[in-house]
């Protein structure tokens, strides 16, 4: 037994002892494994290789975002000048690489600080180019680095998060291929600059013999298995030596990779090619401006972008003359003395300042562009009809991010299009089906408009009643600048961001005009008629955004009648603070105001006063969260943003009800005056964009516009309208049907006939003719009714339409930087294939040639009449000398 015991313990021994060695070996090769995987991270190779690909994905950012403005001949031609700027870059950093990495050639302390230059070189690139990468990723436009400071605030910092999780996923990808290329692209690098350094070389030596090649230096070297942690010191290529440096003994390189000489001659030859082509395209490429914006390497785009001055904006037609009669009209300007308003009280009041300063103001009777249709009848539908009405509230519900085509849903549309296509062949699923059919009853009764095609109208559906405007487009795709044009009649000033609240809103804005109404003599009006106004603007969301709140009081809604989340959360809040959790980064649902609603009604019911009540939605913005615990339908198969979007318009309409059910239970739904507007729309649909920064597209100017009243019959208009003509119609409507005082009513005609646009009550005239301003004897000219829109953030573009015309559409640019577009919306709804260029006389080429003189020759009248319009609104603005 003791024998036996022996023989067991010493085969236990044994075992033991195999197993550990065999852990060993596993834990060792686990290690070398680790260590030979981190060593490819922490090198110069791996930083290099990153940088190379942050810059070349954020330069073909660059070139995708203007693909457009090219002809597949230029950029077959001279595409690969546009990287000539970048390789001279990442040669630069491969030199740096090279330089601060030879032993002893400076004093420790030199090299320390040059190795932090160095450092913060590489960052800076590497953020801006992720930065301008992430940006496409998430919005699928262009950043424009002029515009970071929209990123000032809490609200604007959030939106800059929002991109937070594309981001990572951009540095990881870049991480993934600077991993796996690093070794190619640093020795392709090292070519190249050992090539350059050729006449450097032969100059201070006079033989190119002892030039050593970076193949040369590349030696393979054979690492120990044995030994990893004194390997990966040791890399694969050997890249410590100087570049242009003199080999040190023949046989220094015994150990070339196979066939290097033939290898290095094709490497050497391909190299050679590459630089003596970019050098030839660079040298005889013509100069044109969408060339030279193209080759620009992103890291200089912040520049590039900053060096534009401040100031008015300009279109460039290029050498379009514009000095014969037919465009004499351009040289005429609205703004002339103040229009008489005897009624004015003689102390001053907010928004009239122009009369009390006998400054300039603008002149509707004097404007070249203006059509009036005041002396018309009021649409056959009205006829006899509006002094049923009554109004003595108004209230203005804008409604954010919403397309017309969701308002109401319906099935032939664009947007039922792209969710049937995205679940191909298996159909859409009956979920997704009913909640579509289901998502816009509101909608549905605010238009009028029950025939979405999901089921046949029934004798029970009424609607609502009013004029709904199939056909509008709004004045901005940028929320706050096209509150201006809603709540003022004007158009908004042609700049980034909101800078109207600190510059001359050059007509008086409804509040101003309710507060000037509120100082008239009345007379013996014994009813509403002769009740002040009070104003108030309400939404969920903060009022700290880009100088939102400054933008209200200065429109004229009085400080103490704004309500905005900070004061919802605040603890003066009259209903108590909310807590509410946030549904996007600007503010929480629209519930808690349901308080603020009936109040502020009931209020002016007691105090015998009338409202004017301004309301924005918020949940419809994106990231399109539902409020609470609801849960997104997937209405698209992929299609995530599209669906999150969708959904959230259903809470919207549900939210609508809300309001209406508020309306009729504090007993003013009969008396109230609705307005839904559209903001702005979303080109999603048509691009998969999820913001209109920068994306001129259809998506983003068609909204919806009604005006509801119960007792209004319900009416529909196809023709092109703006949400400048709100304001107007306004006054013309509550003129129309006995809203006002006599006093009141003289008054507000002496306004509606100075605004810019005609009213909404009467039939929309699509052109005039006007008396020319040319010589005596000149015929008249035809004027066309156009509409124009300020593209968010508002410096860059102008969206023109021309009611005459209603599917033409111009983008005009305003800055170099940006492309002229024309699209023919009824042979691409989607605007799918505009033509583009950076050139005006180039895109008149290309619609002539494409879509015949007809529509060139509107092309060339729509860009002359753009350029006097925006010349035109900077001097009215008072903005053209002034800095932003």
């Amino acid at each position: 037994m003791g024998l036996a015991a022996k023989t067991w313990s010493s085969a236990a021994v044994a075992m033991l002892g195999c197993i550990g060695q065999v852990v060993s070996a596993r834990a060792l090769r686990g290690r070398r494994l680790v260590l030979t995987i981190g060593s490819r991270f922490a090198n110069r190779r791996f930083v290099f290789a990153f940088v190379c690909l942050a810059v070349f994905a954020s330069k073909l950012v660059h070139i995708g975002a203007h693909l457009s403005a090219l002809t597949g001949s230029s950029l077959r031609l001279w595409g690969l000048s546009f990287f000539a700027q970048d390789m001279i870059l990442l040669l630069l950093l491969r030199f740096l690489f090279e330089f601060w990495n030879i032993p002893g050639r400076f004093e420790f302390s030199l090299r320390f600080i040059a190795s932090v230059l160095w450092a913060s070189i590489i960052a800076s690139i590497s953020v801006i180019c992720i930065i301008h990468t992430t940006f496409f990723v998430v919005s699928g436009n262009e950043i424009h680095w002029r515009n970071v400071g929209i990123a000032g605030d809490a609200a604007g910092r959030a939106l800059l998060l929002s991109g937070l999780t594309s981001c990572i996923l951009v540095v990881g990808v870049l991480c993934f291929g600077a991993w796996v290329l690093q070794d190619i692209l640093f020795i392709a690098a090292g070519v190249v600059a050992d090539i350059l350094s050729l006449p450097l070389v032969y100059a201070t030596s006079g033989r190119l013999r002892r030039i050593r090649t970076q193949w040369n230096r590349s030696s393979y070297v054979e690492i120990p298995q044995d030994d990893v942690e004194m390997g990966e010191k040791m890399e694969y290529f050997e890249d410590t030596e100087t570049l242009c440096r003199e080999p040190e003994s023949p046989t220094a390189n015994a150990k070339e990779l196979p066939r290097a000489g033939t290898w290095r001659l094709v490497f050497y030859t391909a190299a050679t090619g590459l630089i003596l082509t970019q050098i030839i395209l660079c040298s005889v490429r013509p100069t044109d401006r969408a060339l030279s914006y193209m080759s620009w390497t992103p890291i200089l785009l912040p520049f590039v972008e900053l060096r534009t001055p401040s100031g008015g904006s300009r279109v460039d037609l290029g050498l379009l003359s514009d000095d014969d009669d037919s465009t004499s009209w351009t040289s005429v300007s609205a703004l002339t003395d103040t229009i008489p308003l005897p009624w004015l009280p003689s102390e001053p009041v907010t928004g009239f300042e122009d009369w009390y300063q006998n400054a300039t103001h603008y002149n509707a009777a004097v404007d070249p562009l203006k059509i009036s249709n005041l002396d018309q009848d009021l649409l056959a539908g009205l006829a006899g009809q509006l002094r049923n009405v009554t109004i003595r509230n108004v209230m203005f519900i804008v409604l954010e991010s919403t397309r017309k085509d969701v308002f109401p849903v319906k099935k032939e549309s664009l947007v039922m299009d792209r969710l049937t296509e995205s679940w191909g062949a298996q159909g859409m699923p009956d979920e997704a089906l009913e909640r579509l059919k289901s998502l816009t009853p509101t909608a549905k009764l605010i238009t009028g408009d029950f025939e979405d095609g999901f089921q046949e109208k029934t004798g029970g559906q009424r609607p609502r009643g009013g004029i709904n405007f199939n056909d509008a487009y709004t004045t901005s795709t940028y929320t706050l600048k096209s509150l201006t044009g809603l709540l003022c009649g004007v158009s908004p000033l042609v700049a980034d961001f909101n800078l109207e609240h600190r510059h001359h809103i050059y007509q008086p804005c409804l509040p101003h005009i309710l507060d000037a109404l509120n100082t008239l003599d009345h007379g013996t009006a014994d009813n509403y008629t002769a009740h002040k106004w009070r104003s108030a603007f309400m939404q969920s969301a903060t009022l700290n955004f880009d100088d939102f709140g400054s933008l209200m009081k200065r429109i004229g809604f009085p400080s103490d009648s704004l309500v905005d989340k900070e004061y919802l959360i605040g603890k003066d809040a009259k209903f108590g603070p909310v807590t509410l959790p946030d549904v996007n980064y600007f503010g929480f649902e629209e519930t808690p105001l349901e308080d603020y609603f009936r109040d502020i009604f009931s209020s002016a019911r007691k105090a015998n006063e009338r409202v004017f009540l301004t309301h924005v939605t918020s949940t419809s913005h994106h990231p399109w969260t539902m409020p609470g615990n609801e849960a997104p339908v997937e209405l698209g198969k992929g299609m995530e943003d599209l669906s999150n979007y969708l959904n959230t318009i259903g809470w919207d309409d549900r939210w609508l009800s809300n309001v209406l059910k508020i309306l009729e239970e504090e007993g003013v739904a009969d008396e109230t005056l609705l307005i839904f507007a559209g903001d702005h729309g979303l080109p999603m649909v048509e691009n998969g964009g999820v913001a209109t920064y920068y994306d001129p597209n259809v998506g983003g100017n068609h909204v919806p516009l009604v005006l509801s009243h119960p007792k209004l019959p319900p009416i529909t208009i196809d023709d092109s309208v703006s949400s400048l003509q709100v304001l107007p119609t306004i006054l013309d409507l509550l003129v129309e049907t006995g809203s006002l005082s006599p006093s009141a009513s003289q008054a507000a005609r002496d306004l509606a006939h100075n605004y810019e646009g005609q009213s909404l009550i009467r039939p929309v005239l699509k052109s005039a003719d006007v008396k020319s301003s040319g010589s005596e004897g000149t015929p008249a000219r035809t004027i066309g009714n156009w509409h124009f829109t300020v593209i968010n953030p508002g410096r860059a573009m102008i969206g023109v339409r021309d009611a005459r015309h209603k599917t033409w559409r111009l983008v005009v640019p305003t800055r170099d930087d940006t492309e002229w577009r024309f699209s023919d919306l009824e042979k691409d709804p989607r605007e799918s294939h505009p033509l583009s260029t950076f050139g005006f006389l180039g895109l008149v080429a290309r619609v002539r040639e494409e879509f015949g003189k007809e529509a060139a020759e509107w092309v060339t009248e729509a860009a002359q009449v753009t350029r006097w319009w925006a010349e035109e609104n900077s001097k009215r603005w008072r903005y053209a000398h002034s800095a932003a």
